[in-house]
């Protein structure tokens, strides 16, 4: 529901990361809703909807003061995933670096951040760079063991919009790197899997096996080589 701080408030399990419960206002869902605001803008100005460019654009500055307002925190250099989780959350931050929702600033701090504390390996790319406390996970998950699921565990998509972060800041040799990391997974294991354990290894319980192959990440990840190539080209 859309509160009156222009956030979106979000109910328990009702995201992506559907194992956690990550209630009222979470970073990855208005990114996610900012970037919808700044679309819908300049569609509407590619087809003459000027009164809706306005609407739309004014919303969408609205809600990046208010997603800086909520989330960012300068002593961490990253935006935290909600006032119930201060943590490093992959997905809202490098979606904001990947769109521009962040700022140069921004988006260095919490691509170092991301490298400080290898988020990216043996995987790209780490969902959280810590546990959420098992209170908040699904019993599902913990039962079927694989309680990090949403957590430690990591990734391709992630990893793809990790690439697409750094390259859109400049740093095509880091983005080189994680993208040779996420080719050589893919060869080894002959498909695109779901995700993986802190092993390096596709995510397994008893219960559980990750699911392959995954459209999902493979069509990240070509997004994500493609973003590559074009930056490179264009530094190069």
């Amino acid at each position: 529901a859309l509160g009156d701080d222009d956030l979106l408030h979000q109910g328990a399990y009702t995201d992506w990361a559907d194992s956690v419960s990550r209630v009222g206002k979470v970073l990855y869902t208005n990114v996610l809703y900012w970037k919808a605001l700044h679309d819908f803008a300049d569609v509407a100005g590619k087809y003459g909807y000027d009164e809706d460019v306005d609407q739309f654009s004014a919303k969408a500055l609205r809600v990046k003061a208010a997603v800086n307002d909520e989330f960012w925190r300068e002593d961490l250099g990253y935006f935290i995933t909600s006032a119930q989780f201060e943590l490093l959350n992959s997905d809202g931050n490098l979606l904001a670096v990947s769109w521009g929702l962040a700022s140069t600033e921004q988006s260095h701090a919490i691509l170092d951040g991301l490298n400080r504390l290898s988020m990216a390996d043996p995987v790209p790319t780490q969902v959280t760079d810590q546990l959420y406390g098992s209170k908040y996970i699904a019993i599902e998950n913990r039962l079927g063991g694989i309680p990090h699921y949403h957590t430690l565990a990591a990734w391709l998509w992630l990893g793809g919009w990790h690439v697409v972060a750094l390259a859109r800041m400049g740093r095509l040799k880091e983005a080189k790197i994680v993208l040779d990391r996420i080719h050589k997974l893919i060869v080894r294991e002959g498909v695109v899997h779901e995700v993986f354990g802190s092993d390096g290894r596709p995510l397994k319980s008893f219960w559980y096996s990750s699911e392959a192959p995954l459209t999902w990440s493979a069509g990240v990840i070509v997004f994500a080589h493609s973003c590559y190539q074009r930056e490179l080209a264009r530094l190069g």
